[in-house]
């Protein structure tokens, strides 16, 4: 039985179609049974050449089968949305880079052909990375939903205060007075939340991470919680509304709106390809080690 891979991205431009030419022929070339999103199959049929038209899910496609990999082709925000997209459905994620900086998607758009062989002879491994489970008010309710990478509070308006009232198993921590607050998994640990002086999780740290951003009282760090922890966040503000963020998107909401977070009750899977591990990530993408002074 052949091997099934899927393709998947948000958005399509002509400096793409090189790459992603040379990624459809290798994975022909070894025999591999393709899918499509149906979105962005519509994007890129004009210009990259199938031999054989792929199989298309999403877009209320009938599904009978699922691939084995899902390639998220883009930047670290297509993969965001590749994990929105599948959800529990328990495919493996593999981060094809063809943004900027590229934290989770670790492999390139260049010599796709050694990157399928690896895939074909088990030469990866598979990092189980842990998600966030939310709650919270919304115009119609209770919403619910789940993020990879982070919650954040943040003030929706210049020059106004926003207060949080954190607390964790049920005892109160404090109350952060700022422009906001993080909570992020070990993956967004690499995201907002290290930008904003937090620390760097690795992936199987069972632990979160709450994050303040530019907090009233200078004493106020980042502290890490373990991942068993439920966290509910009930906040205040001088305004009617503020930002709540949820992995790469936001949405406006009451300021008197109460948030609970907790780990969600699935995960994803995200594919290393050959000796890439999350320590070489950080020496790849953060540059450590890196002489600058020639």
């Amino acid at each position: 039985m052949s091997l099934k891979i899927g393709i998947f991205g948000k958005k399509y431009d002509g400096t793409m179609r090189e790459s992603l030419q040379n990624l459809v022929c290798s994975l022909e070339k070894q025999g591999i049974d393709i899918f499509v999103y149906g979105d962005f199959y519509a994007m890129i049929r004009e210009s990259v050449a199938f031999a054989k038209a792929p199989r298309i899910f999403g877009n209320g496609a009938h599904e009978e089968s699922q691939p084995d990999f899902l390639l998220s082709i883009g930047g670290d925000g297509t993969l965001l949305k590749t994990v929105a997209l599948l959800g529990n459905r328990n495919i493996p994620i593999v981060g094809v880079n063809m943004g900027h900086l590229g934290f989770l998607t670790t492999i390139s758009g260049n010599d796709m052909d050694s990157y399928v062989s690896e895939l074909i002879n088990g030469n990866y491994t598979i990092e189980e990375r842990s998600m966030l489970h939310v709650e919270y008010g919304g115009t119609d309710g209770l919403e619910e939903c789940f993020v990879l990478n982070e919650v954040g509070l943040h003030r929706d308006k210049p020059l106004t205060l926003l207060s949080i009232d954190v607390f964790v198993d049920g005892d109160f921590l404090a109350t952060y007075a700022g422009d906001g607050l993080i909570v992020a998994t070990p993956t967004g640990s690499t995201a907002y939340s290290l930008s904003c002086g937090g620390p760097i999780l690795t992936p199987n740290s069972n632990c979160f991470v709450l994050t303040p951003v530019a907090v009233h009282n200078l004493t106020f760090r980042p502290i890490i919680v373990p991942d068993t922890a439920k966290i509910r966040l009930v906040t205040h503000s001088k305004t009617d509304t503020m930002s709540l963020g949820l992995d790469s998107g936001s949405i406006i909401v009451p300021s008197q709106t109460e948030i609970s977070i907790r780990k969600e009750s699935f995960g994803i899977k995200l594919v290393r390809m050959g000796n890439q591990n999350f320590y070489s990530a950080l020496r790849d993408k953060l540059m450590w080690g890196l002489d600058i002074r020639q």
